[in-house]
């Protein structure tokens, strides 16, 4: 936790270490009225009491944003917060060609900011009531049909062949093509998460980059797992950790993990690892979490009922899976005919 707080706190000059100390333990003594209170002293707070939640993916996309929103708006007071003033700033994003997405995320932040300052009777009138995002396109979802699977996993296998000792990157790409689970899920897998036998793996928690917490949707589930990658996750990945740290108990063991034994960064692995991966494959608009997309999307095209697809997924909405439904074309009736599932049938039930 203290590694977070130095990453972070070193973007930031010495008036924010001078303003902090200018603040009571709790803040601000009193409400002020919003010609009081300026941006930059409200960033202060926000960031003194809501920054050891944040994760450092989270402050990736942070720093860049309130640097440039400092130098625009940090000395203005509250009150010139007006949704006009947001619409003109998002206005001015979109005209430097930045996506709808990434306006919507820096004028997000100062309604962030402005509303906990508001929550937390800092200030005493929110002036950006009234203000509504602009509509984002729906973001493409990309996915790989079953020769393309195929082609793309082969290929990996003979570019991380067994006893390599990045074979844990193959693994990877199979468990995501296989399961559909999410990437933070899968970097949160301890060793004692694997069944020695059977074909079910169970989800309970995630990786946020700094601590665990609960999946997604809040609740546990089980994946499908095969003999194939449950042997070679055994073979690989678990009883060469379980000699290395003979001292550490299974529950303390990471799976996934880099050269010192600890969490594997995401952001780090995508940029160095899958990006040249997938170009090497061909495959240069597919993104990581489009593995899952194709995961789930396989799961549909092979008829498996749609709420055992949606506990597989962990979907909270059986909506959100329908999606998936739609992008195949597959037949909704056919789909609720289905029969016999095999591992995925014993996957979904608890």
């Amino acid at each position: 936790m203290m590694e977070k707080r130095k990453f972070f706190c070193a973007h930031y000059n010495e008036d924010f270490i001078r303003r902090k100390k200018e603040l009571s333990s709790d803040g601000f003594k009193d409400s002020k009225d919003i010609e009081e209170v300026s941006l930059n002293e409200l960033i202060e707070l926000w960031l003194d009491r809501k920054g050891e939640e944040f994760t450092l993916g989270y402050y990736r996309v942070l720093n860049p944003a309130l640097k440039r929103i400092r130098n625009l708006y940090g000395t203005y007071k509250v009150s010139k917060f007006t949704p006009m003033l947001l619409f003109e700033f998002r206005s001015s994003l979109k005209s430097e060609g930045l996506s709808t997405s990434t306006q919507n995320r820096y004028v997000d932040i100062i309604v962030r900011i402005i509303n906990f300052a508001f929550q937390q009777n800092v200030i005493l009138v929110n002036p950006t009531l009234g203000y509504e995002k602009a509509r984002e396109k729906n973001n493409e979802m990309f996915f790989l049909d079953e020769k393309e699977v195929s082609y793309f996993l082969k290929l990996m296998d003979k570019k991380y062949p067994k006893g390599h000792k990045y074979r844990w990157v193959y693994l990877v790409y199979l468990m995501s093509l296989e399961t559909g689970i999410r990437a933070r899920e899968l970097w949160g897998l301890m060793v004692s998460d694997i069944p020695i036998n059977g074909n079910k793996l169970k989800i309970y928690r995630q990786w946020l980059g700094n601590k665990y917490s609960r999946p997604k949707g809040k609740e546990a589930r089980f994946v499908p797992l095969s003999d194939k990658l449950r042997d070679e996750l055994i073979s690989e990945l678990i009883t060469p950790c379980k000699n290395q740290f003979k001292d550490q108990v299974d529950s303390e063991l990471i799976l996934f993990r880099n050269k010192v034994g600890d969490y594997i960064d995401h952001d780090n692995f995508v940029k160095r690892v899958f990006k040249k991966d997938i170009e090497e494959a061909g495959f240069s608009k597919l993104r990581f979490h489009d593995l899952r997309h194709t995961a789930i999307t396989l799961m549909v095209k092979k008829n498996i009922p749609m709420p055992i697809v949606q506990k597989i997924a962990g979907h909270k909405d059986i909506k959100t899976t329908m999606r998936y439904v739609h992008i195949v074309g597959s037949d909704i009736e056919e789909l609720g005919n289905s029969i016999s599932l095999g591992a995925f049938r014993d996957s979904s039930e608890s």
